[in-house]
């Protein structure tokens, strides 16, 4: 059986390989992605006719809260779905 400090130490991400650790970060990176993503499918910004698409698109990133609590949604999410799924399948 292991020792506790063993086992604790595979919680903290501190102490986790590089490999683990960046993908992690690239599945923290792809899931503020998809929160922005949705965070443009949701917003009125995205209703526009034809023509002006491009430019309101970079209006609408003019406003970074009509779309930061969803990149900061997808990212959390996705990172703690991350650590989750380390937790519960042990592959450090």
């Amino acid at each position: 059986m292991p020792e506790v400090a063993e086992v604790d130490r595979g919680l903290n991400p501190l102490t986790w390989k590089r490999r683990h650790l960046v993908t992690w970060a690239g599945v923290v990176f792809a899931g503020g992605a998809i929160g922005l993503v949705f965070g443009w499918v949701v917003s009125p910004f995205s209703r526009v006719q034809q023509g002006g698409l491009q430019a309101m698109t970079v209006a609408w990133l003019h406003y970074p809260e009509a779309y930061l609590p969803y990149v900061a949604a997808g990212a959390i999410t996705a990172g703690l779905a991350y650590y989750a799924a380390d937790l519960l399948t042990g592959a450090r």
